[in-house]
């Protein structure tokens, strides 16, 4: 991946990352806007052009998506065109992941959403017509969606059965299969940035473990599954680690810093 996507792909993450609500809709309508980039090149040729003005792709994103898309997620499409991309399809295939870390973060269970992503992979895979019916260029997106829908209805959460029916839609694979097993990736790279691995000297007390998650959480823009480790060698305060962010304060790094200095 190419260093300008790596930095917007920050800037289009924080930009979701900030909304307070996100639900299923949020994540619908991300798909919609990642389709409708995929499906015009005209389009994603104009969001991503790193020569245009970030207002005239402001007034794009508006005139094409505001009467369609909620007020958040226009906020969002407008980060995403104003970042600079690497190439046209990275912005499409960015929205989509956008929109399965929206499904992510309202998950109450990543988990059980993981294993009902693999679970539609191994029945899929075990039923090479159904595998061709859903991967065919032949059959139309509506037509694969209502398939899915039959197949899954009632049978698997309302976040699986969303992922399902826009891989049917997706452009990141060809294979229906395939594009679940990136949706599993994405939600596993989300996952890891969900959980806060804390070391401290001490046992925190119950208020002061409730001031930590509520302070990390106003921070990050999200709850996070906090992991506490008591680590007497670090002697106070308290190291802070988040899919390889580090906010470290404990008196042992204050003082290796200091030697440091000193040396």
């Amino acid at each position: 991946m190419a260093s300008s996507t790596r930095q917007a792909r920050i800037v289009a993450q924080g930009a979701l990352d900030a909304l307070s609500h996100v639900n299923s809709n949020t994540a619908t309508e991300l798909f919609a806007a990642a389709n409708a980039l995929h499906s015009s090149k005209q389009l994603r040729a104009a969001l991503s052009d790193p020569s245009a003005e970030a207002a005239s792709k402001e007034q794009l994103v508006r005139k094409v998506f505001e009467s369609k898309l909620s007020h958040e997620v226009v906020s969002v499409l407008i980060a995403v065109a104003t970042a600079r991309w690497s190439s046209a399809r990275d912005m499409a295939d960015s929205m989509e992941s956008l929109g399965v870390r929206a499904l992510a973060r309202s998950s109450k269970d990543l988990d059980g959403l993981q294993t009902e992503l693999f679970e539609i992979q191994q029945m899929v895979a075990a039923d090479s017509e159904l595998e061709l019916a859903l991967s065919s260029t032949r059959a139309t997106g509506e037509q694969k969606q209502t398939l899915v829908t039959k197949l899954l209805s009632g049978k698997v959460s309302e976040a699986a059965q969303v992922l399902a029916i826009q891989a049917v839609f997706s452009k990141t694979y060809k294979r229906f299969a395939e594009v679940l097993e990136q949706y599993g990736f994405w939600i596993a790279e989300f996952a890891g940035e969900s959980v806060a691995h804390i070391r401290v000297a001490r046992e925190l007390s119950t208020a002061q473990l409730e001031r930590l998650t509520k302070a990390l959480a106003g921070y990050f823009g999200r709850e996070l599954q906090i992991n506490v480790e008591v680590d007497p060698e670090i002697i106070g305060g308290v190291h802070i680690a988040i899919n390889g962010e580090v906010l470290d304060a404990t008196v042992l790094t204050k003082l290796q810093n200091a030697r440091l200095q000193l040396g």
